[in-house]
């Protein structure tokens, strides 16, 4: 009987899971505009593959070094963020955000590939920030099994295909609004005017010298600084966070930072006190790998 009660249960969750999202009439407003987020985020990941695939054939792969197994989920990749526009504007009907030009940085098949990896962590840290936020249980479901799928791209682009680590550490990172579209807005160039507005800014860039630094390296900071403020490189990683003082347009960096992590520039003394209105500059992009016999931070 239990068993029986057990597998009708499992019956009635997966049907539900399988229908259909829809936007209700009743949807608070915060959750249409997570939804209209992520669909601004799917159709930069759907053309950046597409663009890809369609400039880079079976050839371009292997003369670049990869084997043919690499570009064919690249496909199945490409598949999953075509998708992910398709559910996400039929759950948002009409008033759906439409696709954006974009132009993307890269130098070929190997420049891709790593791009690739960048583009699939911001997705993971961007659908982690809003969860929190959403209302509706039914859409944290599915934005739950996008995310889970977007941290599956990213752990076989950096372990199988970069010779990296699959993770960073522990727990990934999650990201606000603005700081993912300020990363985003990089690569767009011009959206229709009908779009939505999301209430979101694009921050000031800011530069680091080294551009690939190590944990524990002293950097140099390249951005417009706000006159009269102390500022500080806050970095995120994981659920842990630290403030690192800016002294003469440099910065030390913790010395325990493993994998992708991001850094913003700001007035505020406390992690916990970054927003969009202190926040002069980032997000910086960090990646410090984590080779095979580290130890965890």
């Amino acid at each position: 009987m239990l068993a029986a009660s057990a597998a009708l249960a499992l019956g009635f969750a997966a049907t539900a899971l399988a229908a259909p999202l829809a936007v209700r009439q009743d949807a608070s407003n915060i959750d249409v505009t997570i939804l209209q987020y992520a669909l601004t985020l799917e159709h930069l990941e759907d053309v950046f593959y597409t663009e890809a695939l369609a400039k880079f054939d079976e050839a371009a792969f292997t003369a670049a070094g990869y084997p043919t197994w690499v570009r064919k989920r690249i496909v199945q990749i490409g598949q999953h963020e075509a998708q992910h526009v398709s559910f996400l504007a039929g759950a948002l009907g009409e008033s759906a955000t439409s696709q954006c030009e974009y132009s993307f940085p890269y130098d070929g098949v190997t420049g891709f590939l790593g791009l690739s990896a960048i583009i699939e962590n911001v997705g993971t840290s961007a659908y982690l920030g809003a969860a929190s936020l959403i209302t509706d249980p039914a859409y944290v479901t599915a934005a739950g099994s996008i995310l889970t799928t977007e941290a599956r791209h990213q752990a076989w682009l950096n372990s199988a295909v970069l010779k990296g680590s699959a993770w960073s550490g522990p727990e990934d990172t999650p990201l606000g609004f603005s700081q993912v579209f300020t990363i985003a807005a990089a690569f767009i160039t011009s959206c229709p005017e009908s779009n939505p507005t999301l209430p979101v800014v694009a921050f000031p860039a800011a530069t680091i010298e080294p551009a690939a630094p190590a944990a524990g390296d002293k950097i140099a900071l390249t951005y417009t600084s706000t006159a009269g403020a102390t500022e500080n490189l806050i970095i995120f990683s994981g659920l842990t966070s630290s403030v690192n003082a800016i002294m003469d347009g440099s910065a030390t960096l913790p010395s325990t930072l493993q994998g992708i992590a991001y850094g913003v520039i700001s007035t505020a003394t406390a992690a916990a006190d970054v927003t969009d209105a202190n926040t002069v500059a980032g997000p910086i992009i960090f990646n410090f790998g984590l080779s095979s016999d580290a130890v965890s931070a």
